[in-house]
């Protein structure tokens, strides 16, 4: 898998195909999946406006993890982003269950440590079908800071005049 990331490092483009500069591209999530239709462009012009080569990401992890590839350098990456200390998981199973260690790479595939409902830790076999739950954390209110005090209004302004608009 031929990857491009944007500046931000949060869009990805697959290379399709390519034929010198010509490349066909999609648009792709940082799970692996298409979104969108191809499109073709000049690598050049992708360069211009920002795009890399991205030699690692969690797309290519993971689509490698679904290919069975053991002992990889990208799988190991995209499993240590994409399944976190904490998270809730959902196994094929239907059980939720919590990570309570990281992937371990071992020759017939990943392992890792969940915590059930019973507290109990269980060493299970990754799947590509392993669905990861939203974080709580993530669903927290968020948080707002106070309203600024005139002071910093004020130095605010006095920057703002110093600076000329810069």
């Amino acid at each position: 898998m031929k990857l491009m990331a944007d500046r931000t490092g949060e869009q990805f483009l697959e290379i399709k195909s390519q034929q010198g500069d010509e490349v066909e591209v999609q648009f792709i999530s940082n799970q692996g999946d298409p979104k969108g239709k191809p499109f073709k462009d000049s690598l050049k012009g992708l360069m211009l406006a920002g795009w890399s080569h991205r030699a690692t990401s969690t797309a290519i992890g993971l689509k490698r993890f679904k290919q069975g590839y053991v002992n990889d350098a990208h799988v190991s990456f995209a499993l240590h982003q994409l399944y976190p200390l904490g998270r809730m998981v959902q196994l094929p199973s239907g059980d939720k269950v919590r990570i309570a260690s990281y992937a371990n790479t071992h020759n017939d595939g990943y392992y890792m440590l969940v915590r059930g409902d019973d507290d109990k830790l269980v060493r299970l076999k990754m799947t590509p079908d392993w669905e990861l739950l939203a974080s709580e954390k993530l669903l927290a209110l968020p948080y707002f800071p106070a309203p600024r005090t005139q002071s910093e209004l004020d130095n605010i302004s006095e920057f703002d005049q110093w600076a000329g608009g810069f």
